[in-house]
């Protein structure tokens, strides 16, 4: 089977992808395609990606592979060697296992009370507005401040750190990236090392009641090494309050496009959870994952050895109507967390417990606050970037 050429710049692919995955569901399950440089299979039913998603032989780097070509060997090679999420056992095992400890439902449960009082402080700052900006005085607000006070890092810094993300995502897909994109990718990566470093020495010099003092003392017993702890401290953060932000962002319009979603809501203050699952599968923040096949595998009639290299549509799975009946539409009483939007298998993301707790925060306080909701911007900008395709900017009236 020849690839086809797939380009994630298209301006018709990224104004509506969700045609695209419809076509690709229906006619093409499987196909190659390229990736500018990268050759890979690409799934978009809900059953083939999840098979992957959980297959415990699945890899996110080939056998025997090293660094994407397309990173050099500057200070991008240097993050994604370092990061958790590009991570195999058994190296995946032993970072997750230390990293992980500080988000166990346990310790997020005790956290829920200080993340609800974090929320109302952010909404008591809309009081008496009748229209704000969400992505940047709610959207990103809510997880920042969770996640900068795990991690003890000043508000200050806040959007200096957002302005390296949105670069610093190229790292995901880098053979797809431009030449330019790169480059910037390069310079975003050398800025989160020299800033979490800086961190790092910090809190080795003087120890503070935060996780980044307690992963540093991981770094200081032999447990993690300095790249490795680096790594995990700009994926806590961008993982953080990038998905999150996303998916409160995308919540925000939904209510407002559909009002009777916010009636529901108001009526029904316990299908918040439901609500919060709903717009996570309806608009998938992370919309595909790559992975490399552990051992051969057929898809409806199509080989693919060992090693093969799949992406996985994650934003197509979750809209499949072979799994969800009506998947276009947006039901907050749908009462069926089944999506992949945090993905799966042993990268099942690491702060799900916690982005719920924050979500669910959100939504409720959202459907107590507004009898309405109303979309100002006229047509929102997204971020020019088919896998994390979050709004830019969404401007709403509220009574």
């Amino acid at each position: 089977m020849e690839p086809v050429t797939l380009d994630l710049h298209d301006p018709a692919l990224l104004a509506d992808p969700h045609a695209a995955c419809r076509r690709w569901r229906e006619e093409a399950p499987v196909f190659r395609a390229r990736l500018g440089a990268q050759v890979v299979w690409v799934l978009s039913r809900y059953d083939d990606v999840k098979d992957v998603l959980a297959d415990p032989a699945s890899l996110m780097r080939p056998p025997g592979s090293g660094t994407p070509r397309a990173l050099g060997d500057g200070a991008a090679a240097r993050m994604w060697n370092s990061a958790l999420s590009m991570m195999d056992p058994p190296e995946h095992t032993q970072v997750r296992r230390l990293v992980g400890r500080a988000f166990t439902w346990r310790r997020v449960e005790e956290m829920r009370p200080r993340i609800e009082a974090l929320v109302d402080e952010v909404f008591q700052g809309l009081d008496g507005r009748a229209e704000f900006e969400v992505v940047g005085e709610l959207a990103l607000r809510v997880p920042m401040r969770v996640i900068c006070g795990l991690l003890g890092i000043p508000e200050s810094d806040w959007a200096m750190l957002q302005a390296w993300t949105p670069d610093f995502l190229r790292i995901f897909l880098p053979e797809a990236a431009s030449a330019d994109d790169r480059s910037r990718l390069d310079r975003a990566s050398q800025n989160f090392m020299d800033y979490f470093g800086a961190m790092v020495d910090a809190r080795l010099a003087s120890p503070r009641d935060d996780l980044t003092t307690g992963l540093a003392a991981l770094y200081a017993d032999g447990g993690l090494s300095r790249d490795q702890l680096v790594g995990a401290l700009r994926g806590l953060l961008t993982a953080g309050f990038e998905t999150s932000a996303a998916t409160i962002t995308a919540g925000c319009l939904c209510l407002a496009e559909r009002p009777d979603q916010l009636e529901l809501l108001r009526a029904r203050p316990d299908c918040v959870p439901a609500a919060v699952e709903e717009v996570l599968r309806w608009e998938t923040p992370v919309r595909a994952h790559l992975r490399h096949l552990g051992s051969s595998r057929r898809f409806h009639g199509a080989e693919l050895e060992a090693g093969a290299a799949v992406w996985l549509l994650l934003g197509s799975a979750n809209r499949d109507p072979r799994r969800f009946p009506d998947p276009d539409a947006v039901d907050v009483t749908r009462c069926d967390a089944e999506h992949l939007s945090f993905g799966g298998g042993r990268h099942f993301c690491l702060g799900a417990y916690l982005a719920r707790v924050e979500l669910q925060a959100v939504f409720s306080r959202l459907a107590r606050r507004y009898r309405a909701i109303e979309r100002v911007t006229e047509r929102p900008r997204r971020r020019a970037n088919f896998q994390f395709p979050s709004l830019e900017e969404l401007v709403v009236r509220v009574r």
